[in-house]
């Protein structure tokens, strides 16, 4: 009887370590990050319109009915657009949208 429970104990074991090693599997490859597959966004083109606003030495775009995003921006002088309601299109890189087009409404 100590047999097969030990043995059982040995099968869930088991089970659960590599549950946990399937899923640490899903996660981005090729980056410095490992972020959960349930936490990645699309990589694409993504659009927004709202309102651009600085807090510290952050940009954020804020949308009617939704938190504001964390925005950067290579190509885009951001600062030059507080304050405005704007349309943005970038991607997504973790939980930051970089900026490529700005258009003002």
């Amino acid at each position: 009887m100590k047999k097969i429970i030990f043995a059982s104990v040995l099968v869930v074991g088991a089970s659960l370590i590599f549950s946990g090693c399937a899923r640490k599997q899903q996660t981005m490859q090729g980056t410095d990050q490992t972020v959960p597959v349930s936490r990645q966004k699309k990589v694409g083109n993504t659009t927004k319109t709202g309102k651009i606003v600085k807090i510290g030495n952050d940009y954020y775009i804020k949308e009617l009915g939704h938190e504001p995003a964390t925005i950067d921006s290579y190509d885009v002088d951001l600062g030059s657009y507080v304050g405005q309601t704007v349309t943005i299109t970038g991607q997504y890189s973790g939980d930051t949208l970089f900026v490529g087009k700005i258009s003002v409404k």
